[in-house]
C-alpha cells in the first residue's frame, strides 16, 4: 500500500495517579488523585471517518505483526548452537532443547506474532476489508511502525529495540535499555501498544469507553485515558465505528482458532464488536502485558533475555562473547550471497516463503473443503520447510574462502505478486510457485552431485509433485497422500531423532505405515509425546489429517 506520512502530536490530559500512560521517567504526584499526562498520538485527521481510521490502523497493524515476526525469526536463526560455545552458562542460553533458552523463547514469540497477524486479518474481514500480508520493507517507513525493519543478528542493541517497542508506557527500570534502543535507531521507537490502544478506541462506542465495557480494569482505564487526547484531535463521532460497520457473516472466512492451536498461538475469530474488542485487548496484552492468561508478555520475555536469570546469563554486550553466527544484515540474494550452492538454497527458501504466504491468504479466501489441506500445507511450510532452510543457511558460506566464518541467512524476500484475487486465482498462483520450487530443486540436484542423494530434497520434490497433482485435479482430493500430506508433517529433526532412538525412518512410507497406530498414540500422549518437549505438539488439524490417512488405508 502507499506509505503515508504521519505526524505525532502531544496532548495534555488528566489521568489517574497510577496511569499506564505516565512516562516511566516522570514520578507521579502521590498527593493528587489525578495528574497531567502528556499523550503522544499519530495525527489521523486525514482519515476522517471511523472506518477510514480502522482501515489505516489495521493495515498498519498487519504490516507491523508481519515485520516483527520475520525479524524475531531471523534473530532466532542467527544464534549459535550450544555446541559452538564452551562456557556452561552460555551453552544453557543457546540450548534449543530447553524452554528457557533464547532460541526457544524467540521462536515462541515469533509464533505468537503469527497469531496476532491472523487475528488482525480476521478484524479486517469483520469490517468487509481485504486481508493484508504486506509488511514494512527496507527502505520505506511508515511512522506508525515501531522502528525500521531490519533483518539482523540478535544483539543487545536490536534486543533493546524489541523491548522498547513491546514495552508498556509505565515500564520501570529500563532506562539503560531505552538509551541503548534510541542509539540503535535513527528515529523515535514507537510502542506497538499505542497502535492497539487506538484500535481499541475505534472499535468501541463512546459509551463503552466511559462505562468500561470490556470488564478488564486496566484496559478500560487505558481507553478512558486515551479518549480525551483523541477527542482533542477530532470529534468523538470520527473515532467510533457504528454498528453497521461490522460484517458478522464474514466469520466463516476468518481464521478458525481450532486450526491454529499450537503453543501460544492464539487466534481470535470475531463476529461482532464485543469479540473484536476482546481480540484487540488480548493482542495488546500478549505484547506488553500484564496478561489475563497469566503468561509472560513479549516485553517480559525479551527483558528476561536481556537481563538474564535462572541460570541463563544476560545477553552479551558488544565486545563480550559472541552469541550469534556471522550472518548478514538485510540479506539480498543477488548482492550478499555469491557461493553458488548457498545461493540456490536461499532462492529455494524465498520460494517456500512465497508459498507459505499464498497458502495463508488463500485459507482466508475460502470456506471450502480445501481449508484442512491448506492448513496442513501452512504448517508443513512453517515447520518442515522454511524453518529448516533458514537454519541450514546459517551453516553455509556466503561467498569465497577468504570470507571464512561469514555465513548466509534466509532473505525472507516478499514475492513480486503478494495478494490473491480469489479462490481460483489462489490455485493458479500455488501451481506457478510450486512449479518454480520443483524447478529449483531439480536445478540444485543437477548442479551439485551431493544434492542428488540429499534425502530432504528428494522428499521435498515428491511432496511438491503430489501437490501439483492435487491442484491439477481441480483441488478435489478423494483421499490423502503420504507424499503430499503426511511426510511434510515430520520435520528433519523429527526424522533424525526417531532414526537415532527408535530406528524408525519417518521419511519413508513403509515404516510410517507399519507404525502408524503407535505414532498416532504418541501424538496425543502425555507420557512419551511426539514430538518430545519442549517442541510444540501437532495441532488438531495435523492430528486429524494423520488419523484420516490411517482411516483411508494409508494411501501412498
Amino acid at each position: 500500500m502507499p506509505v503515508p506520512e504521519f505526524t505525532w502530536s502531544t496532548y495534555e490530559v488528566l489521568a489517574p495517579r497510577e496511569s499506564r500512560l505516565r512516562a516511566p521517567a516522570v514520578a507521579p504526584d502521590l498527593a493528587a488523585a489525578q495528574q497531567t499526562v502528556m499523550v503522544e498520538l499519530p495525527d489521523l485527521t486525514e482519515w476522517p471517518s471511523p472506518l477510514d481510521k480502522a482501515r489505516i490502523l489495521l493495515d498498519s497493524a498487519a504490516e507491523v505483526e508481519h515485520a516483527l515476526m520475520v525479524q524475531y525469526l531471523y534473530a532466532a536463526y542467527s544464534l549459535k548452537d550450544a555446541g559452538e560455545v564452551t562456557d556452561t552458562a552460555q551453552a544453557t542460553a543457546l540450548d534449543d532443547s530447553s524452554s528457557e533458552a533464547w532460541p526457544h523463547v524467540l521462536l515462541g514469540i515469533a509464533r505468537e506474532e503469527m497469531g496476532h497477524l491472523l487475528t488482525v486479518q480476521n478484524l479486517l474481514l469483520l469490517l468487509g476489508l481485504a486481508p493484508n500480508f504486506e509488511r514494512e520493507d527496507f527502505p520505506p517507513r511508515k511512522d506508525l511502525y515501531p522502528f525500521a525493519l531490519h533483518l539482523e543478528p540478535l544483539s543487545q542493541r536490536s534486543l533493546a529495540k524489541y523491548i522498547l517497542a513491546e514495552a508498556p508506557a509505565d515500564a520501570e527500570g529500563i532506562d539503560d535499555i531505552v538509551e541503548l534502543a534510541q542509539e540503535s535507531a535513527p528515529t523515535t521507537i514507537n510502542r506497538v501498544g499505542v497502535l492497539y490502544g487506538l484500535l481499541g478506541l475505534v472499535f468501541s462506542t463512546e459509551g463503552d469507553v466511559q462505562q468500561g465495557a470490556s470488564g478488564h480494569e486496566e484496559w478500560d482505564a487505558l481507553m478512558r485515558e486515551l479518549a480525551p487526547a483523541a477527542y482533542e484531535q477530532s470529534a468523538p463521532e470520527t473515532w467510533h465505528l457504528p454498528d453497521v460497520a461490522f460484517h458478522g457473516q464474514s466469520a466463516p472466512r476468518q481464521a478458525d482458532p481450532d486450526d491454529w492451536q499450537v503453543g501460544g498461538l492464539r487466534v481470535h475469530r470475531v463476529a461482532d464488536r464485543a469479540a473484536a474488542l476482546q481480540a484487540i485487548r488480548d493482542v495488546g496484552e500478549q505484547g506488553e502485558g500484564p496478561t489475563s492468561e497469566g503468561e509472560q508478555s513479549h516485553f517480559g520475555r525479551f527483558l528476561g533475555i536481556f537481563r538474564g536469570g535462572a541460570g541463563v546469563p544476560p545477553f552479551p554486550a558488544a565486545g563480550d562473547w559472541v552469541a550469534t553466527r556471522d550472518v548478514p544484515t538485510d540479506p539480498k540474494v543477488d548482492l550478499d550471497i555469491s557461493e553458488p550452492r548457498t545461493r540456490r538454497w536461499a532462492e529455494l527458501a524465498d520460494l517456500r516463503y512465497a508459498l507459505l504466504l499464498g497458502f495463508v491468504e488463500h485459507y482466508l479466501l475460502t470456506e471450502a473443503d480445501a481449508r484442512p489441506i491448506l492448513t496442513a500445507w501452512i504448517f508443513a511450510e512453517m515447520r518442515s520447510r522454511l524453518g529448516f532452510m533458514a537454519r541450514e543457511l546459517t551453516t553455509m558460506p556466503r561467498g569465497a574462502a577468504e570470507a571464512a566464518g561469514r555465513v548466509a541467512a534466509a532473505p525472507f524476500a516478499l514475492p513480486s505478486v503478494l495478494h490473491l484475487a480469489d479462490d481460483a486465482a489462489g490455485w493458479a498462483v500455488h501451481r506457478e510457485r510450486t512449479e518454480a520450487a520443483i524447478a529449483k530443486v531439480e536445478e540444485m540436484r543437477a548442479e551439485d552431485g551431493a544434492e542428488k542423494t540429499n534425502p530432504y530434497l528428494a522428499d521435498l520434490l515428491a511432496s511438491d509433485r503430489a501437490r501439483l497433482t492435487f491442484i491439477d485435479t481441480g483441488a478435489i482430493a478423494p483421499e490423502t497422500s503420504f507424499a503430499r500430506d503426511i511426510a511434510p508433517l515430520f520435520r528433519p529433526k523429527d526424522v533424525t531423532h526417531m532414526i537415532a532412538n527408535s530406528s524408525l525412518d519417518l521419511s519413508q512410507y513403509g515404516p510410517v505405515r507399519e507404525n502408524a497406530a503407535d505414532i498416532a498414540r504418541r501424538l496425543v500422549s502425555r507420557g512419551r509425546p511426539m514430538p518430545p518437549r519442549p517442541d510444540q505438539p501437532w495441532t488438531k488439524v495435523q492430528i486429524a489429517l494423520f488419523e484420516r490417512w490411517i482411516a483411508e488405508g494409508h494411501p501412498e
